[in-house]
């Protein structure tokens, strides 16, 4: 059993990709991700700049619903004019609302329209849940023990050396790991054009030559870090129940 992220999936194609490329640091729900995509789409449908930016003051009305801040900064986040990214700069200094993550993807799309239009060149815009820094994403793994117990002083050292030696070697950060019964979860910087599910194999591999204390089911996603609970019920829901659904066959 594999969890795949859409990510993974054009790796191929992000091989065509050119190097300017721009990552979305901030996680960020990759819902409220669509849905601003979904209006930035449909306000770009007979804008009008001069009407937006006589509105843009709106923005910093309490009186305004949100609903329509929202649109404001769409709108803002389209018109490729130096004076709408600093209005919207300016409200992003000023917003402590639950706006700050819309206003942070209308800040980038504002910033990247500008700079497209300035040089003449357009950069790749790529944004995730989980958020990232220059050329890498920010991934959450999780790797399943044989035995649903937890891991031994032994075991979770070389785990912790595996993990570092196979992040090393693809130029990818370790930034978290936590152990717990039946699993160890972690996060990772990596590259976008690394062979993400060749670097968990190797991990696997590695301690399994050792140990022999690992499954060769994972999970990887740039989508959402999940809970310990989750992971939990992944175990027990989904592998050990197919586990047994095999047996009893």
């Amino acid at each position: 059993m594999e969890f795949e992220s859409f990510y993974e999936k054009i790796q191929d194609a992000l091989h065509q990709v050119p190097d300017n490329i721009r990552i979305l640091e901030k996680k960020i729900d990759i819902e409220l991700q669509k849905e601003y995509f979904r209006q930035s789409r449909e306000a770009k449908e007979g804008l009008d700049a001069t009407e937006v930016l006589d509105q843009a003051e709106n923005l910093f009305a309490d009186t305004t619903p949100v609903d329509q801040k929202q649109k404001l900064l769409v709108q803002l986040a389209s018109l490729e004019r130096i004076d709408a990214l600093r209005l919207i700069e300016r409200f992003k200094e000023e917003n402590k609302t639950v706006l700050t993550d819309w206003t942070e993807l209308a800040f980038q799309e504002s910033r990247i329209r500008l700079e497209s239009s300035l040089l003449g060149e357009r950069p790749v815009f790529i944004s995730s849940g989980l958020g990232g820094r220059g050329h890498k994403f920010r991934y959450f793994g999780a790797l399943f023990a044989l035995e649903d117990q937890p891991f031994t002083d032994w075991q979770k050292e070389l785990l912790k050396k595996e993990i570092l030696f196979a992040l090393n070697h693809y130029d990818s950060e370790l930034e978290s790991i936590e152990f717990h019964t039946g699993f160890v979860a972690l996060t990772a910087m990596i590259p976008i054009r690394e062979p993400l599910r060749n670097i968990f194999r190797d991990i696997i591999m590695e301690c399994n030559q050792i140990g022999g204390f690992l499954r060769t089911d994972m999970l990887i996603t740039n989508v959402k870090q999940f809970s310990p609970d989750e992971l939990r019920d992944i175990l027990e829901n989904k592998i050990l129940k197919e586990e047994d659904d095999e047996q009893a066959d």
